[in-house]
């Protein structure tokens, strides 16, 4: 099995819910839900927990700035009664531009944010009273017991050092978005150095990557990623790792083109060498075969996100990328 996860993507929840569907029956092993300005991660998981029977589902992220350590911990207990155990909770702390331009919350002290979330998110599942003075102030609150299925895995989202080293001191497992060979093996490096400092095993943490994939002509597929590839861009952490990834110019060409409100050319301008660094397109060999060389390295598991090209009946497209891509057809 080369993908065991796939991001449950749609324009609507219902969409969401067909990509769970087919996942499950194409033998995937769990649904990864993101969270933008589409439809909210909760609704989604609770329809495909409905939708399915064995699949896993978690977010895969939501904001830790965004919900309070309370009303996360009440969410994902719902979600685990309703699914009979199957979730996890995959946090993040996402982008100034979405925490404070969009929710109109101060996006600060990222780390120790986390860190208090985390810990209060878990105090809370477990059905332990909470009082906390920290960032988030509690009272002593309380959940209706501990949630179905025992201790939840918590993931987190994680690009810097900073970040990479907390996932390794306090969550079960750590989610890579876009990466590349050389970022893998760094990564991977500071996680191993931060599970020995905290005396942890590496066998019981998961290292998660998120892999944009698709099969069909590279320039129809690289047209589509090239659009979502700017909208990271322009978050400052992503710049840092794209510049490390040595792709510096274009990082500074970029934001020149789309501060100057060129933003057409920001965006073809994103070169065919940084598209195929950061996806897996071609041939359905072709692209097993790249991402099974990020698992060669010591990524534990895959998550596949489908790219198709623009036109008409994407989702049906979308679909058959993930049956095609499946461990069932590999």
């Amino acid at each position: 099995m080369v993908f065991s996860g796939v991001a449950l993507t749609g324009a609507s929840v219902e969409e969401h819910v067909r990509t769970a569907v087919e996942a499950e029956r194409d033998g995937y092993t769990t649904g990864w839900v993101t969270e933008v300005s589409g439809a909210d991660a909760v609704t989604v998981m609770a329809a495909a927990a409905i939708a399915t029977t064995t699949l896993r589902l978690s977010t895969g992220i939501v904001s830790t700035y965004v919900r309070s350590p309370y009303l996360a911990a009440m969410t994902f207990h719902s979600l685990a009664d309703l699914s009979g155990g199957r979730v996890a909770a995959g946090f993040g702390t996402s982008t100034p531009a979405i925490v404070t331009g969009w929710h109109g919350i101060p996006f600060e002290r990222p780390l120790a944010t986390t860190r208090e979330f985390v810990d209060l998110f878990r105090k809370l599942l477990a059905g332990e009273r909470v009082k906390s003075s920290g960032r988030f102030e509690i009272r002593g609150a309380s959940l209706r017991g501990p949630a179905k299925g025992g201790p939840m895995r918590v993931y987190l989202a994680a690009l810097n050092d900073g970040m990479l080293s907390l996932a390794g001191e306090i969550a079960d497992g750590v989610i890579l978005n876009f990466p590349t060979p050389g970022y893998a093996r760094h990564a991977l490096e500071v996680l191993d150095a931060s599970l020995a400092r905290a005396g942890r095993s590496r066998e019981s943490f998961e290292v998660v990557a998120n892999f944009r994939a698709g099969t069909g002509d590279f320039d129809g597929l690289a047209n589509v990623l090239r659009r979502e590839l700017v909208t990271y861009l322009l978050a400052p952490v992503y710049q840092k790792v794209f510049t490390a990834d040595g792709f510096g110019d274009e990082v500074k060409i970029a934001l020149e083109r789309w501060g100057a409100g060129d933003r057409a050319t920001a965006v073809s301008g994103i070169s065919d060498a940084f598209v195929d660094e950061h996806s897996a397109f071609g041939t359905e060999e072709e692209v097993l075969a790249r991402v099974q060389g990020f698992l060669d390295l010591g990524i534990d598991s895959a998550v596949l996100f489908p790219v198709v090209a623009d036109g008409p009946d994407r989702k049906a497209r979308e679909l058959a990328t993930i049956r095609a891509l499946g461990p069932r057809t590999h």
